[in-house]
C-alpha cells in the first residue's frame, strides 16, 4: 500500500519527492510509523529516501506498484461493467481482490475484458509487464530450506495480510527459509526472524531464481 500510495500521488501530478505526512495521512497510519516502513521499503530497493523532502519509487517499486494497480482496476472494470457495481464501490471492492491474483490471472482478467486502458474512474491502467520466464510459482509452504525466494502473490484474508505487512512480508519481498516443521516455518526477512505457521506459509506464493 506504501508503493501504491506514491504511485497514485506521482499520478496526481507530483512531480517531486512525496511526503512521508502525505503518505501517512493517507493510509492514516502515524508519521513515525510511516517512517519506520519506509526505511525498511529503501532498504529493500522499492523507495528512494530523501531526507526532509520525501521519498520516489525506484524501478523495482515502480513495477509492483504498476501491477497491483493494473490489477485493482481491471477487477473494478470486471465489477463495473458485469456486476453492476458503481465506479466507487467497484474501486472499494477491487481492493479486497488484487493481492489475492497473479500477475497470469491478470492477463487473462485484461484478455476477457477486452484490455481496457482505463478503469472506470477514468485511471489509467497500466499495461502489462510481468514475463515468467524464470520457475513456476509455488507455496511458501512446500518450499525448500535455505534457498531465496520472492513473494508473488497472497491470498490470505485481510487481517493475516495485514499482520503480515507489519511484519515486513508484503509482494516483492524477498525472504529465506531457515527452518521448516510440524509448527510451521522459520523464514529470514531483512536480517529478522518470523514464524509461519502452516496456514499462512500456505496462503503465500513465491518464486526463485535459482
Amino acid at each position: 500500500m506504501y508503493l501504491i500510495t506514491v504511485a497514485r500521488a506521482v499520478e496526481a501530478g507530483s512531480d517531486g519527492p512525496v511526503p512521508i505526512a502525505a503518505i501517512a495521512g493517507e493510509l492514516d497510519v502515524s508519521v513515525p510509523s510511516a517512517n519506520e516502513m519506509i526505511r525498511k521499503l529503501d532498504g529493500r530497493g522499492f523507495l528512494t529516501y530523501e531526507p526532509y523532502h520525501g521519498v520516489r519509487l525506484s524501478e523495482a517499486g515502480h513495477g509492483i506498484a504498476d501491477q497491483v494497480l493494473r490489477t485493482r482496476r481491471l477487477w473494478a472494470t470486471f465489477l463495473a461493467e458485469h456486476l453492476g457495481f458503481n465506479p466507487a464501490d467497484a474501486d472499494e471492492q477491487a481492493c479486497h481482490l488484487e493481492h489475492a491474483t497473479t500477475p497470469e490471472a491478470a492477463n487473462r482478467l485484461a484478455a476477457f475484458l477486452g484490455n481496457p486502458e482505463a478503469g472506470p474512474l477514468g485511471r489509467p491502467i497500466p499495461s502489462a509487464t510481468f514475463q515468467d520466464n524464470r520457475h513456476p510459482d509455488m507455496r511458501l509452504a512446500d518450499v525448500a530450506v535455505g534457498v531465496e525466494y520472492e513473494v508473488v502473490a497472497m491470498r490470505a484474508a485481510k487481517r493475516a495480510r495485514e499482520f503480515l505487512a507489519a511484519e515486513g512480508l508484503t509482494i516483492g519481498s524477498r525472504l529465506t527459509v531457515a527452518a521448516a516443521g510440524a509448527s510451521g516455518l522459520l523464514i529470514e526477512l531483512d536480517g529478522e526472524s518470523i514464524h509461519l505457521n502452516e496456514s499462512l506459509a500456505a496462503a503465500i506464493e513465491v518464486r526463485s531464481d535459482v
